[in-house]
């Protein structure tokens, strides 16, 4: 996609009216969410239905108080989803940056995500 100079940031369309980055909402929330780590996890997530991509385990919803509360809490070291940089982004969490655009993202179980990591190396 060919970005216009002094086009919306995400699409390259015109600004229109009082606008400075992107041509709208839209596409305001799309840039943020491929650049910003906490935005794009959780919607990888979202976008692979909370399971595992490869081996397609899903974690048990979170109860509402009690003894099984408790279980769940402690279960959540193992019993829980990550989300993978396909290429690895190297400690660049933290920062806007185009490896956490969504055709990047995994989201793996803990196993499987130590399978991955133990491969790179």
């Amino acid at each position: 996609m060919v970005k216009a100079p002094g086009g919306c940031r995400w699409c390259g369309q015109g600004l229109g009216p009082r606008r400075r980055n992107w041509c709208s909402q839209a596409c305001g929330a799309a840039f943020w969410t491929n650049h910003w780590w906490t935005l794009a996890r959780q919607a990888a997530k979202k976008r692979d239905k909370r399971s595992c991509r490869r081996c397609g385990w899903k974690p048990a919803p979170r109860p509402n108080g009690g003894a099984a509360l408790i279980l769940w809490r402690r279960g959540k070291r193992y019993a829980r989803l990550e989300v993978n940089h396909i290429t690895p982004c190297l400690g660049a969490h933290g920062t806007l940056s185009c490896s956490h655009h969504a055709d990047n993202l995994e989201t793996l179980c803990v196993p499987c995500h130590r399978l991955h990591t133990g491969a790179l190396k």
